[in-house]
């Protein structure tokens, strides 16, 4: 593991129960910034995203180390293998939460409860314990106890009744948008509460439900029905306050550019270039209320404009006249055909385990004295039970074979199960 004394978090501990991403992602960023990231797993219960096949290799089925939604939302940490569910893993797990600042977790509500590692338990053991909890609905309310994963959270927060295209009732993004959202907003308040505990010598206890953390990315929505008593329209591709606004076919096959004209004046350049200049005086056109009511009438000229022309070329012609437009960039786009996030390093080439390196999104935090940086990539469940149960708990090795053999340590040799 990389040693820095320049990054960020450096001599932070951080002790994570996760699977999937609005945990881990957590962690992800606090590793990448010089914290000691160790997530608790188990070969039998392996994190979710290792079972994900590698689209590069979908023959070659699961393959626990190299899935590379793994790597994105867990490089740069250390893997012990428990079998919480055993009780002589509950106490191993106490006492390595007694050696740290923070613990991540994001199981159903009641688990950590059922494994003895509830909130008051770990309190006792680490009064001063910044403790995270998340997961889709909280730890109280009617709906606690519900099942989630980020799709239906993004419906039941509304971000699927606003998605899509006008004439469609409901459209899912394909993404689990919850996730981020809440590890973001999770990566936010225990450093407020990393702030409090320097302040005050005071730990806490942190309930983020994801449901909420995802209405309030759009809570102007909500602000509609309350001023207005009716839900906001929904909108597609155009804007209630910019006109036009849309997303226009370009040359080539589903290449599209999003294009949105703000004020007069961009208006004005834009009928320049699809050579109407008479529009910019036209009085149907004077204003952006005014320019949606014939919204259909300018997308035909904008297409007319934009389908014979590259992608590329329409979005430098409109951003050379300060106009806002963006190519919808397929991911091979912005891996190769890019130059602005290459110029600015995006990708982190890491170093990973069992394919020697890979390529994976930066972490796009900014930090300019202490940028911070990946360690590597691709551990096996367990690859890290020496170094945690030796050094950092002081178990002996007669101890630890003996809660091998017992079964509440996992032999890292074993293979994952699936």
């Amino acid at each position: 593991m990389l040693k820095d004394s320049t990054q960020a978090l450096l001599g932070l501990r951080v002790i994570e129960f996760t699977a999937g991403m609005a945990g881990p992602w957590i962690g992800r960023f606090m590793a990448h910034c010089g914290a000691e990231v160790i997530k608790v797993e188990s070969i039998k219960r392996p994190d979710v995203t290792r079972l994900f096949i590698p689209p590069s290799d979908p023959d070659g089925g699961v393959q626990a180390q190299a899935s590379p939604w793994f790597t994105d939302w867990n490089a740069g940490k250390r893997f012990i293998s428990l079998d919480l569910t055993h009780p002589q893993a509950t106490p191993l797990a106490k006492k390595l939460v007694a050696q740290s600042d923070i613990v991540i977790e994001n199981y159903a509500t009641g688990v950590m409860e059922k494994l003895g590692l509830d909130e008051e338990s770990l309190q006792q053991v680490k009064p001063d314990l910044i403790h995270f909890r998340t997961n889709g609905y909280g730890h109280s309310g009617p709906d606690r106890h519900h099942i989630a994963w980020g799709p239906n959270i993004e419906a039941i927060s509304g971000l699927a009744y606003l998605s899509g295209f006008r004439e469609r009732d409901c459209s899912m993004t394909q993404y689990a948008y919850p996730d981020p959202a809440s590890a973001l907003h999770g990566l936010f308040v225990i450093l407020c509460a990393l702030e409090h505990r320097r302040k005050t010598g005071e730990g806490q206890v942190i309930s983020l439900a994801q449901v909420e953390a995802t209405i309030s990315c759009f809570g102007n929505t909500l602000m509609e029905q309350l001023g207005n008593g009716k839900p906001p329209a929904k909108l597609g591709n155009r804007s209630l306050w910019d006109s036009p606004q849309g997303c226009y076919p370009c040359r080539g096959q589903d290449r599209w550019c999003a294009i949105t004209i703000a004020n007069q004046e961009q208006w004005a350049r834009l009928c320049e270039l699809l050579k109407k200049p008479e529009w910019a005086q036209d009085p149907r056109f004077q204003s952006a209320s005014m320019r949606a009511e014939h919204h259909d009438l300018i997308d035909a000229a904008i297409e007319a404009w934009t389908v014979s022309r590259d992608v590329f070329e329409v979005m430098e012609i409109l951003q050379d006249t300060e106009i806002a437009a963006g190519v919808v960039q397929t991911t091979e786009d912005q891996f190769q055909r890019d130059p602005h996030l290459a110029e600015r390093n995006y990708f982190e080439e890491i170093p990973h385990q069992t394919k020697g390196s890979v390529i994976a999104p930066g972490i796009p935090l900014g930090l300019t004295a202490t940028p911070g940086r990946t360690s590597d990539a691709g551990a096996a469940v367990g690859r890290d039970n020496a170094y945690v149960l030796e050094e950092i708990m002081g178990l002996s090795e007669e101890e630890i074979s003996q809660l091998t053999k017992a079964g509440a340590i996992e032999d890292p040799n074993l293979k994952t199960t699936v």
